[in-house]
């Protein structure tokens, strides 16, 4: 294992996906609670008005509700306070839920992975586990914990400083009235804790990304091995395009016997034709080469008595226009058509004599 220090290239996408795969993500917890933090003080702003309505309705039905000890009307109580309870609280849960997840999918996405929740030994080795109490990670947790603390306690103190002369007057008012003002005072105090909290997660937000981009951090003999077995050993490619090569230099030698003609540049390129009638509706390259392998398709033509015919410009067109198996383009075609009725003529007159 490499040390960190060397690992100074930042994660393919590849090694991403592979530590995605184990559970490994980019996510923040204090951002998730900040929000939901956040969606409970809004929603208890607007909905604990009908929690105060409901909550009175719930006890004014408990206390004079008519008592009968049978099994159904215990069974009808229990459901009604039930779906009140339901009705009065739902609502600050369904939020919570949904905030919750929606933040977690917004940070990870869809993801399901039970490699993070597997048994380690690692988890139950005590080595490792004060390692990890007075580890970086468990620092960082309790200086987040800290500031926590010192955020409640600081706007806290704030409240009861600036509310300070109204606490006493609390005492001269009726008991909704009280109830209205600390209610204010409260949402207040939440309001700020909230915020507060949720520029304390963003500046996590941004420590947990440094902290998985550095963990994630690749030395330059992982990339080069991992690029191998992505894209294969650069040795073994190379063996493989040599083999896929000679087989494509073979089959083309092999195509090259059933020519009927090979045009030359004498010896810089040589491209050997083919028409067939029956198969192509025009003449088609079946061979073609520079250089040295021009000079080998010139000696297997000679060996299989195919006619050789040197015309520098159309071997050169041929050549650079025309790939293996293709056609002949329209605009070679009269060039081509009188090589190929000179080639016929001289067969016709090899046939007669030699019949």
């Amino acid at each position: 294992m490499e040390p960190i220090a060397e690992k100074r290239f930042r994660a393919t996408p590849k090694r991403k996906q592979e530590a995605r795969k184990k559970g490994q993500v980019l996510k923040s917890q204090e951002l998730t609670s900040a929000v939901v933090l956040l969606a409970l003080v809004g929603v208890l702003k607007f909905w604990l008005p009908q929690i105060f309505t409901k909550t009175a309705e719930l006890f004014r039905y408990l206390v004079t509700m008519r008592v009968e000890w049978n099994i159904s009307y215990v069974w009808k109580v229990a459901l009604d306070v039930s779906w009140q309870f339901l009705f009065i609280l739902g609502p600050i849960f369904l939020a919570a839920i949904v905030v919750a997840i929606a933040i977690n999918f917004l940070q990870v996405g869809s993801m399901f992975s039970v490699e993070s929740i597997m048994p380690k030994a690692s988890r139950i080795n005590p080595v490792e586990g004060i390692k990890r109490m007075f580890g970086p990670k468990a620092l960082v947790q309790l200086a987040k914990s800290l500031i926590k603390v010192f955020i409640i306690g600081y706007f806290l103190y704030n409240i009861i400083r600036d509310n300070l002369n109204i606490f006493p007057a609390l005492q001269e008012i009726t008991v909704g009235q009280s109830v209205v003002i600390l209610g204010n005072i409260l949402f207040g105090l939440a309001w700020k804790i909230a915020l507060a909290f949720l520029v304390l997660s963003l500046a996590d937000f941004l420590y947990q990304w440094w902290e998985y981009e550095k963990n994630l951090r690749m030395s330059h003999d992982e990339i080069k091995e991992e690029y191998k077995q992505t894209e294969g050993d650069p040795q073994i490619r190379a063996q493989i395009k040599k083999r896929q090569r000679a087989m494509a230099m073979r089959r083309m030698m092999e195509d090259l016997k059933q020519a009927d003609v090979v045009i030359t540049n004498p010896t810089h390129f040589a491209v050997a034709l083919k028409y067939n009638l029956s198969k192509r509706p025009a003449p088609y390259v079946v061979a073609k080469g520079q250089n040295e392998i021009a000079l080998r398709i010139r000696a297997i033509a000679q060996e299989n008595n195919i006619v050789i015919m040197e015309n520098k410009a159309l071997a050169r067109a041929l050549y650079s226009q025309v790939e293996l198996g293709q056609a002949v383009p329209a605009g070679l075609y009269k060039a081509v058509a009188e090589v190929l009725a000179f080639v016929y003529k001289l067969n016709k007159r090899k046939h007669y004599y030699s019949a």
